[in-house]
Parts: C-alpha cells; sequence; structure tokens
C-alpha cells in the first residue's frame, strides 16, 4: 500500500447527489449525461469508478495489483474506507457518496468459497479499517520482507494486513508476486551500476516510482526498498 493523493470529484458525481433520492446504489444505473463510441450511456458510477482508478495509478489501493484485471475477470469496485454499514450506524448520511470515501480495489478473487483465499474488500467485508492510503502516517509503520512478505511491527496494523485485508495470500501468490518484481529492479540496478555511488540515482528512481502514471504493478515494496537503501 502507498499513499493515494486524491483529485476533484467528478463532476458527474457532485451533480448527482443534488438529485432526489441519490444513493450510492442507485448511482449504479443514473445516467451521467456521457455516452461510449456505441451509444451506450456511461453511469455515473462508472464516471466515479473510471476517476478512482486513474488517480491510483491504474493499482487496487490495497494489494496494488493492476486494475481493471485480465480478461474474463470481474472489473474493478469501488470500495469504501469507512464502510457504509459505519456510514449508517453513525449516522453518516453523505459518507457513502463522499468521493474521499471511495477507493477502486480488484476483485480480490471474491468468488472463491475458502475466505483464505479472498483478499482486499472480498476479506475486508465490513471490517473496521485504520489503514488508510489517504493518510501517510498509517502506513508509515509498513514493511517488506526478502520474501515479499508485507508486515508491521505495530501488531494492529499487521493484523489488518494479514487477518483483514489478507495481503500475503499464499494462494494468488502475493508475496511471490511482489518478490518478483523487486527482484527485476534489483537485478536492473546491479547491471547498470555494478559498483560505486548509486544514491543520486535511486532518489531518481523513487521520484521516478512515486511519480509514474499508470504504476508499475505493486510498487509499494520498491518504493520501501528505495527509501530505506537512500542516504540523505
Amino acid at each position: 500500500m502507498i499513499e493515494i493523493k486524491k483529485g476533484r470529484e467528478p463532476k458527474e458525481l457532485v451533480t448527482y447527489k443534488q438529485t432526489i433520492g441519490a444513493s450510492y446504489d442507485n448511482m449504479h444505473g443514473a445516467p451521467s449525461g456521457k455516452f461510449k463510441s456505441d451509444g451506450t450511456p456511461i453511469s455515473v458510477y462508472d464516471i466515479v469508478l473510471e476517476s478512482l482508478i486513474e488517480e491510483q495509478g491504474g493499482l487496487c489501493a490495497y494489494c496494488m495489483k493492476s486494475i481493471p484485471e485480465k480478461r474474463n475477470k470481474p472489473k474493478a469496485t469501488i470500495e469504501h474506507i469507512k464502510t457504509q454499514s459505519q456510514c449508517e450506524m453513525e449516522g453518516d448520511l453523505s459518507g457513502p457518496l463522499d468521493y474521499r470515501n471511495m477507493l477502486a480495489v480488484c476483485s480480490g478473487n471474491r468468488n472463491s468459497t475458502s475466505n483464505d483465499d479472498k483478499t482486499c474488500d472480498a476479506r475486508r467485508q465490513n471490517s473496521p479499517l485504520t489503514l488508510n492510503p489517504l493518510i501517510p502516517n498509517t502506513l508509515k509503520s509498513i514493511k517488506y520482507k526478502n520474501d515479499g512478505i508485507i508486515y508491521s511491527d505495530d501488531n494492529s496494523i499487521n493484523m489488518q494486513l494479514n487477518d483483514v485485508l489478507n495481503l500475503n495470500c499464499k494462494t494468488l501468490q502475493l508475496p511471490d508476486t511482489r518478490k518478483s518484481v523487486l527482484d527485476t529492479m534489483l537485478n536492473q540496478l546491479r547491471k547498470n551500476y555494478p559498483k560505486g555511488d548509486i544514491n543520486t540515482h535511486l532518489k531518481r528512481l523513487l521520484n521516478h516510482y512515486q511519480t509514474q502514471s499508470p504504476k508499475e504493478p505493486y510498487v509499494g515494496i520498491i518504493i520501501w526498498w528505495l527509501k530505506k537503501h537512500i542516504h540523505n
């Protein structure tokens, strides 16, 4: 997970929230006034989802795999940082349609019959979550091991990474994939900079990975490694 910087909410969402009976559920079929090339109307939901995907660099907000996913896989979905049930309990009527409460996430393998094989919001469901990619301080304790395992020395954060979001899911090979991404970057470093001080280059790389769009899948482990090895 890395920090996500929110942009301005889509004007179509602003307009929709002013209509009578506006709700998150009804947003799925609500007309946006825009159409696909074949004349099919585009819903407000789709406009919002595309905006979220773009500002996240094409990555799931939690596991950081590419979204939308491969062909024949479910499309990305909208996730609420503060769940709709939480909003309802707190009397927060605007929460479900609050753009800053929305993230784009992958399918999370939600069709699996085993909860152990689900990740991200498919695994989380209605569990409270203090990890917030919009608030960098909640992500500061996140680290990675050499084998690609994501973890935290903070027990509460570590519990959310593993038990709530299942970001070390072995069935989906998340640790192995993160390790492969990091190894690819390290091999390129060894090839291009076999010796000498590469601190300046690491800083350039860090800036590249932090600002690129679309982003490298699973880029969180690369950014963590670069920050750890850059000398100020």
